[in-house]
């Protein structure tokens, strides 16, 4: 339900673009579930709560990630769309062609259109925060953080000119970086998140100006790519309904496999026992198709393996 009102709320204009958009929003969540895969907090379902003025007002570190990578999702899924031509109203960005980029290139070929992508992702992303208040501004701030690490990722790819592939010169463009680079740095913004402090007594003054003036001064600390949040967060141990925390009673951990890293093999330590839960062993049998060849002409066989 929250992805059709996160659509229906963009201008009637551009709802050419909604299966765009609503794809970007699902990969934005797909990414943070995997970002989260091993935390109390796994970005639940109810996590795509873009905006302020309905129920679930939080301002945590948690609620900065998903506006930044909502956010992120729905610029780049539109910006790759535009470059595939999927849209009559754009096309590839070849506004540096023929400049000289660097010692050896110069810009041409068909580099993604992010400029597109970053305005229409504002009219259908930032038109869900119609608050005025602290909240508000901290989300539209952590969507454009977002919409900054799509730009802040992209890559120069390069095609080779000259006699026998000497590549005497190169022709090169900007496209986008894989969706996973993106989850990877916004990641990170979210491990350095910057809480902002504010005046109580300021905001307390309702939308005065000594509470404006308090907000002002708070975001004047703040760079435009830090992500930022505005309260701590709750206990993700224990499961809490009316916040939509689930808990992590019931959850997976991972305590032996190939190529873990310590941040996953801690995850039973981080999930079960610094929760007060322990750790239950379960051992399933489960039976697949292996070992398949093919016949000619025309069958497939396949074993049956155990594992």
């Amino acid at each position: 339900r929250s992805v059709n009102n996160f659509l229906m709320t963009g201008p009637k204009a551009y709802l050419t673009y909604s299966s765009s958009v609503a794809a970007g929003a699902h990969s934005g969540m797909e990414e943070c579930k995997f970002q989260f895969g091993w935390e109390r907090w796994n970005c639940p379902e109810s996590a795509l709560q873009l905006s302020t003025h309905n129920r679930l007002r939080s301002a945590t570190r948690e609620t900065s990630f998903v506006h930044a990578i909502s956010s992120a999702g729905v610029m780049y899924t539109l910006t790759r769309n535009c470059s595939l031509g999927d849209f009559e109203s754009c096309g590839c960005d070849d506004s540096r062609n023929g400049r000289v980029g660097g010692r050896g290139w110069v810009w041409g070929g068909c580099s993604d259109n992010v400029d597109f992508g970053e305005r229409i992702s504002k009219l259908f992303v930032d038109a869900l925060e119609t608050g005025h208040d602290t909240r508000a501004l901290i989300n539209l701030h952590n969507n454009e953080v977002g919409r900054l690490a799509v730009k802040a990722t992209m890559k120069r790819a390069c095609k080779c000119h000259g006699v026998s592939g000497s590549c005497s010169i190169q022709t090169c463009w900007l496209q986008l970086a894989e969706f996973r680079e993106i989850g990877n740095y916004l990641k990170i913004k979210y491990d350095q998140a910057h809480k902002l402090e504010m005046d109580k007594r300021r905001v307390r003054a309702g939308n005065s100006a000594d509470s404006r003036g308090a907000t002002a001064e708070a975001f004047q600390q703040v760079h435009a790519t830090e992500l930022v949040f505005l309260e701590d967060s709750p206990d993700y141990c224990t499961r809490n309904a009316s916040l939509g925390h689930h808990g992590t009673e019931g959850r997976e951990c991972l305590q032996t496999g190939k190529n873990l890293s310590q941040w996953e093999k801690r995850s039973c330590r981080r999930l079960c026992t610094e929760c007060g839960l322990r750790v239950e062993e379960r051992r399933t049998e489960v039976v697949a198709s292996c070992n398949c060849k093919f016949h000619w002409c025309c069958t497939v066989r396949c074993e049956q393996c155990r594992q």
